[in-house]
C-alpha cells in the first residue's frame, strides 16, 4: 500500500469519525422519551404499565423513525429500503433484456 493510498484511508477514516456523533445524537435524542419513560415509575407513581401504555400512545411517525434507528444500527440498511419502497410505492426497475 503506498503512502498516498494510507493517507487516503486515513482521511475516509477521520470523515467516518465525524458522521458518528452526529449519528449518535440523533439515537440519543430520539431515545430520550423512551428512557424517560421508563425511568417515571422509579421516581413517581406511575406504574411500569403505565409507562408500557403511555408507550403505545406514541405517534406512528415517532414508532417509526424509532424502528428505522434499531434497523440501522444494527446494520439492516437493506430492510429499511425494502420498506421504504413498499410504503412509497417506488417503481421497480427492471432489468430486461431486448
Amino acid at each position: 500500500m503506498s503512502m498516498e493510498e494510507k493517507e487516503l484511508d486515513h482521511k475516509i477514516s477521520e470523515e467516518s469519525m465525524d458522521n458518528s456523533w452526529k449519528d449518535e445524537a440523533i439515537v440519543i435524542v430520539f431515545s430520550f422519551p423512551i428512557v424517560m419513560n421508563f425511568l417515571a415509575p422509579i421516581f413517581s407513581e406511575v406504574t411500569l404499565t403505565q409507562a408500557w401504555e403511555n408507550l403505545a400512545k406514541a405517534p406512528e411517525w415517532y414508532t417509526t423513525i424509532v424502528g428505522i434507528l434499531v434497523l440501522v444500527i444494527f446494520g439492516l440498511k437493506a430492510v429499511v429500503y425494502k420498506v421504504a419502497d413498499k410504503l412509497l410505492d417506488t417503481p421497480k426497475k427492471c432489468n430486461c433484456k431486448k
